[in-house]
């Protein structure tokens, strides 16, 4: 069998490997429009050299070797025009010229691609980034500006102001939200956190818009919002993106967003044809998604995608979604459903929220977190948790997805059997106290 994905992003990459590490009965071929040595970028790559972890963005893309040990065919610099479901063929232009390919499977994995900011503002020191090319640009204008304004307090940008910030420099960090990661936490769990973003040295401004800017020698040097101006020497948009998708257009059924429609099994309208990664949305109802690009739900995508292709089928938990990040001495984790966002998704949901000691009570070091559970009123199924903490909890947050995934109720967690270690744990997992108030509350 002839198995073409599109997109040698971290999704298709995934998808790719896992295809070859199962079987080699089948042919495998990776397509990207990017060059060989630009594949698999990690979008935070700037972050990463601010924080002195790599010197080098070309060291967070993917060493390709590996793949064409498994048998990957890696077809680079190809730029997928237009596609025939009915005839299983792909239009791709390279050189120049047109190539036709055909292929058994195809698994799209295009990614999303950030919005040109020329539509926004069109000057030399204005950047979106999300490939290792633009992200080279940004990298050499921060080097030397010193006032930094980042629009979207969502990861990316407020990730980006805390690395910045870190070196001195003087951040803007602006959003047309009242809170930061506003799509991930509910207000009363990160108010601390963003209480905290001025000692740090980044300036936040809550409900603001962009209403106008001013240049000279095409180089902003100064933002107008609702109510200040900002001086500016480079201004980065780090959170507009759209799917890949437009070749797409009725070939495939795709939401009003133009992101992809897919099954439990991540086929699309086209049984022979698959998709993953950030062309397909937080899935809750037929009418309720929401475009939302996660690397972690990517890749798992593309594991799945591959076990249904060769004979494994498994249905994708397309509801759930889960991230992670630090800012400052903070971690922030979220997984689910936000409170704030379930009315607006027709669920009736309820939550508890309180601060919780990780560690027994005759331990002298007390280790804390600000922990929450959002889950549906009439089951008391699970839907949603945040974590906040100065503690790395990783694993705790992955204990929650998992929890979320196989739809746990409030009463189901009351009781899971987690592990005690008198040195470490306290009787009860903090989870399961938790669940316990809310049945406590529940039985008054």
């Amino acid at each position: 069998m002839k198995i073409v994905i599109i997109g040698a992003s971290h999704g298709g990459i995934a998808a790719a490997m896992s295809l070859c590490k199962l079987t080699s009965k089948n042919e495998v071929y990776l397509i990207d429009k990017k060059p060989l040595h630009a594949l698999g970028y990690i979008s935070s790559g700037v972050n990463l050299h601010f924080q002195n972890i790599i010197q080098e963005l070309t060291e967070v893309t993917t060493d390709v070797q590996p793949l064409i040990d498994l048998g990957v065919n890696i077809l680079t610099e190809r730029q997928v025009m237009d596609i025939d479901p009915k005839n299983h063929k792909l239009f791709l232009e390279y050189e120049d010229q047109e190539e036709i390919f055909s292929y058994d499977k195809l698994i799209l994995a295009m990614g999303s691609s950030p919005t040109a900011v020329n539509t926004i503002i069109d000057a030399e020191n204005v950047f979106t980034y999300k490939g290792l090319e633009e992200s080279q640009y940004v990298l050499d204008s921060l080097e030397k500006a010193q006032q930094i304004v980042i629009f979207g307090a969502g990861y990316i940008g407020l990730e980006l102001a805390n690395v910045l910030a870190a070196t001195g420099r003087e951040i803007h960090l602006i959003d047309n939200m009242p809170m930061i990661l506003s799509r991930y936490f509910d207000s009363d769990m990160i108010e601390e956190v963003q209480d905290s973003l001025n000692v740090q040295g980044i300036h936040f401004y809550p409900n603001e818009f962009l209403i106008d800017y001013q240049a000279v020698d095409n180089k902003v040097n100064k933002v107008c919002l609702l109510s200040k101006t900002i001086e500016a020497d480079t201004v980065i948009f780090p959170s507009q993106a759209q799917p890949n998708t437009g070749f797409l257009r009725d070939k495939v059924a795709l939401n009003e967003d133009d992101t992809v429609i897919v099954n439990d099994y991540l086929q699309t309208s086209e049984q022979d044809i698959y998709a993953i990664g950030d062309i397909v949305p937080i899935t809750y109802s037929k009418t309720a998604h929401v475009f939302m690009p996660l690397v972690t739900r990517a890749v798992h995508m593309a594991r799945a995608a591959a076990l249904s292709l060769i004979g494994h089928a498994i249905p994708f938990d397309r509801e759930n979604k889960v991230s992670a990040t630090k800012i400052m001495d903070y971690f922030l984790g979220s997984v689910g459903v936000t409170e704030e966002e379930a009315p607006f998704l027709d669920m009736d949901v309820s939550s508890i929220q309180t601060e919780v000691c990780l560690t027994p009570t005759y331990i002298a070091q007390q280790k804390i977190a600000k922990v929450k559970l959002i889950y549906q009123k009439d089951t008391m199924e699970i839907i949603g948790a945040q974590l906040v903490s100065k503690e790395h909890l990783l694993q705790d947050l992955n204990l929650l997805s998992a929890l979320i995934q196989h739809k746990t109720t409030i009463l189901d967690l009351a009781v899971e059997n987690f592990c005690f270690v008198p040195q470490y744990t306290p009787l009860f997992h903090y989870l399961n106290e938790l669940a316990f108030q809310v049945l406590q509350q529940t039985s008054d």
